[in-house]
């Protein structure tokens, strides 16, 4: 899942942020079971041919619920993380940070009585270990600026310019989740120094889960007739 991430602005204050790499997947995916589908529409007659069939579509459920699915939106109401099996969509007051380990994570406010908040790791935005070393040789650099036709970068210019997209996408919603809480703060003093923790939605992705399972179904069926 690794690769290029974008964040994109779809209309308003609604942001989305994926792995265009896994968008590719999807369509160069989706073209090939296409094909391959009308290719055994055409020439396939016998049982085997049902099978592969089927089972190309049960491939191109699991690439749509785990490339094309996964996502995180982020809107007037709060951050929105969609993985294959199940969504949480969590109100701005109840974000405390967000951050990169791995994945862009969600910290969730801690519920009353509670020592810690939730974590939500997105399965969309990740960061390989790669990314992990190119950050920690960032850190031993930084007093050492790159010399550019212009005299020497700043250090500060040379971190953002080395930046991974996955590093960008949890320094915007980190900064937006600090805008946004300081709005609800200004628009509602009283419930904000109470983190709206009950409002976090968890819900289980039933069109993705559909995607997969039932066409998985579909190929054991086919195979056992």
């Amino acid at each position: 899942m690794g690769g290029v991430f974008s964040g994109q602005r779809s209309g308003g204050d609604r942001q989305v942020f994926r792995s265009s790499g896994a968008v590719a997947l999807w369509w160069v995916w989706l073209v090939f079971a296409v094909v391959s589908l009308v290719a055994l529409a055409v020439n396939g007659r016998d049982h085997s041919s049902v099978v592969a069939a089927v089972v190309v579509v049960a491939a191109t459920g699991v690439v749509y619920g785990c490339a094309w699915w996964p996502r995180i939106v982020a809107d007037e109401n709060g951050i929105s993380v969609l993985n294959p099996l199940r969504g949480h969509t969590v109100p701005w007051p109840a974000v405390t940070k967000v951050d990169l380990v791995n994945a862009v994570r969600v910290h969730v406010a801690p519920a009353p009585g509670a020592a810690r908040g939730k974590v939500i790791y997105s399965w969309a935005v990740q960061s390989s270990a790669r990314s992990g070393l190119k950050k920690e040789s960032r850190a031993r650099r930084r007093t050492a600026p790159t010399p550019t036709a212009y005299g020497q970068l700043p250090p500060q210019a040379q971190e953002v310019l080395e930046r991974s997209a996955a590093e960008f996408t949890a320094q915007q919603l980190q900064e937006r989740a600090v805008r946004e809480r300081g709005a609800a703060a200004a628009r509602e003093p009283a419930p904000a120094a109470q983190p709206l923790v009950g409002a976090v939605r968890v819900s289980w992705a039933w069109l993705p889960i559909g995607a997969m399972v039932i066409p998985a179904l579909a190929v054991i069926v086919a195979v056992l007739a």
